[in-house]
């Protein structure tokens, strides 16, 4: 009887424990917190800036001839236009703009061709300079006598206009400079004080005769303000044959008063005395920006 009961009790162990076995597994089951699944990254990656969105421009400037029709000249004007790099028709305030004139028996290339756009280029790209447009403007009759010369008219009343509506430049005087070489320094000084609201600064580089000489100039002069003198800057070589007409007009900004920067150098009237002080002549052009907000 003992056996049996041990023997029963022994078969019912087996019975049961599998169901013990399963109930602690069941709940163990139960217990274990439910996994949740990781969130998956919302984050994008976005495309690197451009050089000209970080502000950094990589481009060169460009130059473009344009023509246009001369009511005032009865013929087609012509002009080389130098856009600065990454040049943008959205820019807020506008470029500054250089007006230059070429001397006699050359054309509106004549300060590219002594190497103005490269140092554009680098003094914009460098940030020595504020990015400015240039525009160079063709005299085609330069034989022409200055007398009833209807040339400074076409620049004021045609150029200027025309450049101003077709490029996004700042139209303020004090973001317009002229300058010119030779006989353009003649047209250059004459433009820039007869229409001195113009323009704020006059370059005069290796200036010639012309008519009316120093006492002409100091006509000009007694038109404009003593307090809205444009900059100017003079030079010419010591061997130029004209030298002496530069130096009566220097002496004549001397007797105004009129602020400027006159330099006597080594040289001629020639392509090698220019191409030896374009340099100059531009990095003093884009010193005028500097002001500019």
């Amino acid at each position: 009887m003992r056996k049996y009961r041990k023997n029963c009790l022994f078969t019912c162990m087996l019975l049961v424990l599998p169901a013990l076995l399963a109930a602690c597994s069941l709940i163990q089951m139960q217990a274990l917190p439910t996994a949740t699944p990781a969130p998956q990254s919302t984050k994008t990656t976005q495309p690197s800036a451009t050089p000209e969105e970080e502000g950094l421009c990589k481009e060169t400037g460009s130059v473009e001839r344009h023509e246009i029709q001369s009511t005032l000249m009865n013929d087609p004007q012509y002009m080389s236009v130098y856009l600065p790099p990454c040049y943008n028709d959205g820019l807020a305030g506008g470029y500054p703009v250089l007006y230059t004139f070429h001397g006699q028996t050359f054309d509106d290339r004549m300060w590219f061709d002594l190497g103005a756009v490269d140092i554009a280029d680098d003094l914009i790209l460098s940030g020595e300079s504020e990015p400015f447009i240039m525009v160079s403007i063709f005299e085609e009759f330069y034989y022409r006598a200055v007398t009833g010369n209807k040339f400074p008219d076409a620049v004021i009343q045609e150029v200027i206009p025309w450049v101003d509506t077709t490029f996004n430049t700042c139209v303020e005087r004090g973001c317009r400079a002229v300058g010119g070489i030779s006989r353009g320094a003649a047209w250059a000084m004459r433009i820039g004080f007869n229409y001195w609201q113009l323009f704020s600064a006059v370059g005069i580089h290796s200036l010639p005769s012309f008519l009316g000489g120093p006492d002409g100039m100091a006509l000009w002069l007694n038109g404009i303000p003593k307090d809205q003198y444009p900059r100017v800057t003079m030079d010419s070589g010591r061997f130029d044959p004209e030298v002496k007409t530069a130096i009566r007009c220097e002496a004549v900004l001397n007797e105004k008063g009129v602020p400027h920067a006159w330099h006597l150098n080594e040289g001629r009237h020639d392509m090698e005395y220019w191409r030896a002080h374009i340099g100059e002549y531009m990095h003093w052009y884009a010193s005028l920006w500097d002001a500019l907000e």
